[in-house]
């Protein structure tokens, strides 16, 4: 992840009184080192010292940075999404670039009905540091949405996917949209008239600068990812129409040829990972949407619904309606 992140932690500690150096304690960095360096950070790296937070600073502690969560601090992903031209570009660009930022989730957004819906899965075992780090990145994309919006989101429903946590107090007054806990997935949802509206910061010049500078950095990023990983978060990041072999290499800088040696060596393939999101991205569907089997069908690629079903049949044992029907019943 980038170091950026943990310089707006240090600078938040030092505003508590807590002494830097010692929120580093196990990682082998060093605050002198961060202060004078862009360069990533290590996940595991980035977990000790939200741990080391938490043990100095008691539950909660994090959602005190919203205010530090700026568009600066998201480095040319923030930029990019704030000179957009309207929020259905800003969005797009949120959901393409994620990643860059928070690689230990993938986004995928998709118009449900009324709604517009980015539903945010984990991409790796975030450990006991999982709810802090899903609450900073939701914390994230609601100023990402907001600044270009030019106003609160009011109106949004953010659901997460396990208890409310002891300080839910706090948790609910630092998000404007309603929280509905315990969920079968992280989602925000919002009313899809949004995606029409202009951007206040829009710069046509700059907003395309920022993307190929996201571009850029989006091939380094996927270049430093496992194989797997990287093709996984290439076709959540498009659940609409899923990327092909060939494309995702693209977008990785490589051939074909390379990409498939790259999985085959990591005991995968590329058919294996496209059937795995289609299988989370068909139950996720189901069970969080009213969109229609039909249509589901047709967003992860089967031009003949029939042949979903009998996927849908290998993967749980059970027809999509009756899995969906089931779902209903026991809520």
């Amino acid at each position: 992840m980038p170091a950026a992140y943990l310089k707006v932690f240090l600078q938040h500690a030092d505003s508590e009184g807590v002494e830097a150096d010692s929120l580093l304690e196990g990682t082998g960095l060093n605050t002198e080192q961060l202060l004078h360096s862009d360069q990533s950070v290590s996940f595991s790296d980035i977990r000790q010292v939200l741990a080391n937070f938490t043990a100095k600073m008691g539950a909660g502690w994090h959602l005190s940075l919203a205010p530090r969560l700026t568009i600066p601090s998201h480095g040319p992903l923030g930029f990019a999404v704030v000179t957009a031209p309207d929020m259905r570009a800003s969005v797009d660009v949120l959901l393409r670039f994620f990643g860059i930022r928070g690689p230990f989730l993938t986004l995928a957004g998709a118009i449900e009905g009324d709604d517009f819906v980015i539903r945010l899965y984990e991409a790796a075992d975030m450990g006991e540091e999982r709810v802090i780090l899903v609450e900073l990145a939701v914390l994230a994309i609601q100023g990402l949405l907001e600044r270009p919006l030019g106003r609160e989101i009011f109106g949004a429903r953010i659901r997460l996917a396990y208890p409310a946590p002891d300080y839910r107090g706090r948790l609910e007054a630092a998000f404007r949209p309603q929280l509905v806990y315990a969920a079968g997935g992280h989602s925000i949802r919002f009313p899809v008239s949004w995606l029409d509206q202009p951007c206040a910061l829009h710069d046509e010049g700059m907003h395309r600068y920022l993307l190929a500078r996201c571009e850029e950095d989006m091939r380094a990023e996927l270049g430093a990812l496992p194989a797997e990983i990287a093709v996984r978060q290439a076709l959540l990041a498009s659940p609409q129409e899923l990327p092909d072999l060939k494309a995702v290499a693209a977008a990785q800088n490589i051939s074909p040829r390379t990409l498939i040696r790259r999985l085959k060596k990591g005991n995968t393939s590329y058919g294996r990972i496209l059937e795995e999101v289609r299988k989370t991205l068909a139950s996720d569907y189901l069970l969080h949407s009213n969109v229609n089997i039909a249509s589901v069908a047709y967003r992860l690629g089967y031009r003949d619904p029939s042949n979903f079903g009998r996927a849908f049949r290998k993967w749980f044992g059970i027809p999509p309606g009756r899995f969906r029907s089931r779902a209903d019943s026991s809520r």
